[in-house]
């Protein structure tokens, strides 16, 4: 059994890094396999990371984070590429850790990609985007994909895609969603209908649509008593000031589980100008909400949720932002709230699709296969 290096350019003490490569690499660790995780750290890195993956012989690589900016871009992925094991496999989450695998020439390794980058990035910076850099980026993609062993993506909508942009099989691909610990997310009874708790969770960017949320809750609080709660990762900018919230808490990523049992419902409506990069949008919060039994507002052209939702009979998916629609969004989740299975189902989606154990054993799989490479 190979050792495997994990590659990430999130920080392991907030935000995805937290609740995202954190709870993998502690479970891969489980499997036996020997795990060092490479990542930049803004900060002195945390004692208490350190020590919850020394616990389980876990080798963390913290780099320092550096200068932002192109030139700061690179030296990171030249930084990452020398703390490359070249007899490992090599885990490299996003588009500049795949970089970095791609330079240090090791012969075994994984390009798990969480978005269409360079077309999310061209989508939301149409005032200073460079069509250059946008086409470096694009071949850079194109290389990484025809270069790696294996490619995880995130949705099943993304993989036809994927297969006619890069020309490669679709064996070579395989769909590990967001996952989410069900041990730390569990099935939670509704509190009281008289004051709908609407939780607004994780970091604001141009890539959700303001305008629809804000609509949607004012519609609510035309009908009902409303409270809203926005919650963000420990250190994160107060992005959703323009939000017409009641509360702002700042929590880290495992005080999320009892916020989330404290609501009633939760939003991840992305802003439909991303067209096609919606394909490949699978977000944690929407699988913290689902296994704690809440429903969620989500956009028809993200990810695989339609069909999901539609499976499950559970969640709303928003079309359109006019005054008819907003009307009829809100009295679909109303009917839910009411609804006395819908939380069992939440859960059941859940476990059928977002959890960590079985991503996991997907991924243990993978590193099986490039054991023999």
């Amino acid at each position: 059994m190979r050792p495997l290096t994990y590659l990430t350019f999130d920080s392991l003490e907030e935000g995805v890094g937290a609740s995202q490569v954190l709870e993998y690499v502690l479970k891969i660790a489980q499997s036996g396999r020997k795990v060092t995780i490479v990542s930049f750290e803004k900060n002195y890195p945390s004692e208490s990371v350190q020590k919850t993956l020394s616990e389980i012989e876990i080798d963390w690589q913290p780099l320092p984070f550096g200068k932002f900016g192109i030139l700061g871009g690179i030296y990171r992925v030249i930084r990452m590429s020398k703390e490359i094991n070249m007899h490992s496999i090599v885990h490299a989450r996003g588009n500049l850790s795949a970089l970095a695998a791609l330079i240090s020439r090791n012969r075994r390794w994984i390009w798990d990609c969480r978005s269409m980058h360079a077309d999310q990035r061209r989508s939301l910076n149409k005032k200073n985007n460079n069509y250059l850099i946008h086409r470096v980026m694009l071949a850079l993609e194109y290389l990484i994909a025809r270069r790696s062993n294996k490619i995880i993506v995130i949705t099943n909508a993304v993989i036809p895609i994927f297969r006619e942009r890069y020309r490669i099989n679709q064996t070579k691909m395989v769909n590990i969603t967001t996952c989410v610990n069900l041990d730390k997310f569990i099935l939670q009874d509704l509190p009281r209908l008289d004051v709908i708790n609407v939780l607004l969770s994780g970091t604001f960017s141009p890539a959700y649509d303001l305008d629809l949320i804000n609509k949607i809750i004012a519609e609510m609080r035309r009908i009902t008593r409303v409270n809203v709660t926005v919650a963000a990762s420990l250190g994160a900018t107060e992005s959703w000031k323009s939000v017409n919230y009641d509360s702002y808490v700042s929590v880290s990523h495992n005080e999320m589980p009892s916020l989330v049992a404290k609501s009633h419902v939760g939003f991840s409506i992305w802003n439909n100008q991303l067209g096609i990069c919606l394909k490949s949008v699978a977000s944690t919060k929407t699988a913290e909400f689902l296994a704690t039994g809440r429903p969620v507002f989500i956009n028809s052209q993200q990810g695989d949720y339609k069909e999901l939702f539609s499976k499950f009979e559970l969640g709303v998916v928003t079309d359109s932002n006019d005054d008819v629609s907003v009307e009829k969004y809100v009295q679909e989740i109303m009917s839910l709230l009411i609804d006395r299975e819908m939380p069992t189902r939440c859960r059941d989606l859940a476990n059928e699709y977002f959890s960590l154990e079985k991503g996991v054993t997907h991924l243990v799989e993978i590193y099986s296969e490039l054991d023999l490479v």
